[in-house]
């Protein structure tokens, strides 16, 4: 039963049986992504990522978004330019300097338009990935040691992951609607501004201090955390004598 197959703590809301295979694909590059972020050495010791990791970062965003736009069924003809569908995630040119091949971008404007002739329905599948916790590559927030930064982006990342498996087109057989894929766009959108919030420039700066969970004696003898003991302090024990 659909039921029984759950997720955990930000994936609790998960919807882990579909009907529609092309979820699963939409969502594919986006596990990618979120895989990239969380084994990230930068993320774990400092509060932003350089340019090169920000564009590598993109680069992946950019190739879901260009699989959000293959999946989308165009039955009415809508105007893709108008709606906005045909817009994918753009790499800036200013960021995008040194890449060998400009044509890279190009991946095209107008996602297929769906089935040509009636299909029939599709079984239930289970979503091919443990969002329990216990497989090593998909760790969850709390198995995670992540700056700030790298934690609010791979919580927008999660909702994306999540957003996937709750779309009205997780009904159907195959291909996703325009409305849905306006949603998955906004999520996209979102981690885009966030990447260039945390990369690059200002953003990439160092911690001055050690975390609490990396203090040899226990985070207790972190100073000014919450854990501290009032009245333990060495400046309290010299003013008391």
């Amino acid at each position: 039963m659909a039921n029984e197959l759950k997720g955990a703590e930000e994936f609790r809301d998960i919807i882990m049986e579909q009907r529609n295979p092309h979820i699963a694909a939409g969502m594919a590059r986006v596990m990618d992504l979120r895989e990239e972020i969380t084994t990230n050495d930068d993320l774990k010791l400092r509060p932003g990522v350089d340019y090169a990791t920000r564009l590598h970062f993109i680069q992946l965003l950019q190739a879901a978004d260009r699989d959000r736009r293959l999946i989308t069924y165009n039955p009415e003809n809508i105007d893709l330019k108008d709606d906005g569908i045909q817009n994918a995630i753009q790499i800036p040119p200013e960021i995008a300097a040194g890449m060998a091949a400009p044509d890279m971008l190009d991946v095209g404007v107008n996602p297929y338009r769906g089935e040509q002739i009636q299909m029939g329905s599709s079984p239930l599948y289970t979503l091919p990935w443990d969002f329990t916790g216990a497989d090593p590559n998909i760790p969850l927030a709390s198995q995670l040691e992540l700056s700030n930064a790298g934690m609010l982006l791979v919580s927008s990342v999660n909702r994306a992951i999540v957003g996937w498996t709750r779309l009205e087109s997780g009904k159907r057989g195959r291909f996703i609607y325009v409305s849905d894929s306006l949603r998955m766009y906004a999520h996209y959108s979102e981690i885009l501004a966030l990447l260039h919030s945390i990369g690059g420039g200002g953003a990439y700066a160092d911690f001055a201090q050690v975390r609490a969970s990396n203090e040899p004696r226990g985070p207790g003898n972190a100073p000014n955390r919450k854990t501290e003991v009032p009245g333990t302090s060495a400046l309290q024990h010299t003013a008391g004598k």
